[in-house]
């Protein structure tokens, strides 16, 4: 399971068990299982792979040109370049990808118009999450981590600063005293 790219599913439960995500096409949790092996499990006789993603020569093509970048999310030495998700360091997962994106994208457009660029404060997790992966790029053991909102190296740092919650009104102050409240909603770029 080292090969794993979410170390949040590197985990023995996931190596001993067949653990099947259905986000559209169900996701096998292992990086290989013998289709063989796999049609001996009950139900799963008929089972095949697809490969909707990659045009058949593989399932996820990642971290192949990370950005240097500042907390802005724009690329270092180029005049109007924006980058995201796991372009702008080992952010593993969809919901890094949005908040990453909308800022990125939000971004592009002020420096479009001339508008100073927004950086989110790292009194909120995506604000932390964005500047703490940053200061880990650079850093050869930082970049041999993942960093994800659900799991392994960046869910440890939220819980130790406080940034961790299910309480979407715990989350709704920190963001009000942040200044933040209803910010891509309401600003007009």
């Amino acid at each position: 399971m080292a090969v794993k790219c979410c170390q949040q599913y590197a985990l023995k439960e996931f190596a001993e068990n067949v653990v099947l995500l259905d986000t559209g096409h169900v996701k096998l949790m292992t990086p290989f299982y013998p289709l063989a092996d796999l049609r001996r499990i009950r139900g799963l006789e008929n089972a095949r792979y697809e490969d909707p993603y990659a045009g058949g020569i593989g399932n996820s093509i990642r971290y192949l040109a990370m950005s240097p970048r500042d907390n802005t999310l724009k690329v270092e030495g180029l005049e109007n370049l924006f980058c995201a998700g796991e372009k702008a360091g080992l952010l593993v997962g969809h919901t890094e990808a949005i908040c990453t994106g909308v800022l990125a994208g939000y971004n592009a457009v002020r420096h479009a118009l001339g508008r100073p660029l927004v950086e989110l404060p790292r009194s909120t997790a995506i604000g932390d999450a964005i500047a703490f992966v940053r200061e880990q790029m650079q850093t050869e053991e930082g970049l041999m981590q993942k960093y994800t909102f659900s799991g392994s190296v960046y869910l440890e740092r939220m819980k130790e600063l406080g940034l961790y919650t299910t309480d979407a009104s715990v989350i709704r102050q920190r963001v009000q005293a942040a200044g933040f409240e209803n910010f891509f909603a309401h600003h007009v770029v």
